[in-house]
């Protein structure tokens, strides 16, 4: 009779074993991610040894979960980040910009995107120490990551220095308006010079002067960002920006990046990460051609696909299906 009773139990875990197994790998999102990406609970870019284990991977993670409402892994992606790639101070708390012994510096879209994430986990998980979380967070930024009142991309909290260049891609609207950063950065977004429809994508806020990222070329997915928060700060599209974008669209396709001075394409490779992000912002007509596009291109293979560009995808696609 013990015997029967304890088989019996055996059976009975067992199934629920197996029953738990099935349901975390119902979404083929987070199979992808926890079963080739990740690796001792940590998410790489890449399905390799040597790739790097970033904080921007683990913010998007956090934005998916968060999408799909998966309170429980999102409560060990908040686990992961306090455990591994926050570094805490007495007043504040900075995030490593990648998990390594020597890494001393944070990046403020990662940040950002991280900060976000938490305050909006809050709320839909009702937890309030989230909150406390990115409140410090926050914080680690307003004192720390100003130059002349504009926010900039890291701060070394080993030599405790500040860099004096602000890239116009890591902007985030919905954390500029929280830190009362829109005024500024709108001066600056508006001021900035112009190579036809590109953005110079880096400023100086010491001297007040911009650069370019690179004199000869473009990457689509900054500039996608830069029009992006643009748009989302001052509720006007970038004419020049999406006159070209649909230019090429109108040829069949964006290219991930173009020489800077013609506008003329310097590679063949298409970006899922451009189309993912602009989707939002442009017309139906182009929604769909980008669409078709982004179901060519193959983000199955995880040794060449950043998990940047995987989940950058993914995103789009639950905030698509929730919209419908």
């Amino acid at each position: 009779m013990k015997k029967k009773l304890l088989i019996g139990i055996l059976i009975f875990i067992a199934l629920g074993g197996l029953i738990v197994l099935m349901t975390r790998q119902q979404d083929p999102v987070i199979e992808q991610i926890e079963t080739v990406y990740m690796k001792d609970g940590l998410i790489r870019a890449y399905d390799r040894n040597d790739a790097q284990r970033l904080s921007e991977s683990l913010g998007q993670y956090m934005m998916y979960l968060l999408e799909i409402g998966d309170a429980q892994r999102f409560a060990e992606q908040v686990d992961i980040l306090r455990k591994q790639f926050l570094v805490t101070s007495e007043e504040v708390d900075f995030i490593k910009w990648e998990l390594t012994p020597k890494t001393a510096t944070n990046a403020i879209v990662d940040d950002f995107r991280i900060s976000n994430a938490l305050i909006a986990a809050a709320k839909r998980f009702d937890e309030p120490t989230y909150l406390q979380l990115s409140r410090r967070i926050d914080d680690g930024i307003v004192e720390h990551m100003k130059v002349s009142g504009v926010p900039i991309d890291f701060y070394d909290w080993n030599l405790k220095m500040q860099t004096n260049e602000l890239r116009l891609n890591y902007l985030d609207a919905t954390a500029l308006k929280r830190l009362n950063l829109v005024e500024p950065v709108q001066e600056v977004l508006q001021a900035a010079p112009r190579s036809g429809p590109f953005f110079h994508e880096i400023y100086l806020p010491e001297d007040k002067q911009y650069k370019m990222a690179d004199k000869k070329e473009v990457n689509m997915i900054d500039q996608a960002l830069i029009a992006i928060v643009s748009e989302e700060l001052t509720g006007k599209q970038d004419e020049a920006f999406y006159a070209f974008v649909y230019q090429e669209m109108g040829k069949g396709k964006l290219y991930a990046r173009y020489d800077r001075s013609t506008a003329a394409p310097r590679s063949d490779d298409e970006s899922s990460s451009v189309y993912a992000l602009l989707l939002p912002y442009v017309s139906k007509d182009i929604q769909r051609k980008m669409t078709e596009r982004l179901n060519q291109i193959d983000l199955t293979n995880a040794k060449t696909t950043h998990v940047f560009d995987f989940l950058n995808e993914a995103i789009m696609q639950v905030q698509t299906s929730t919209q419908k």
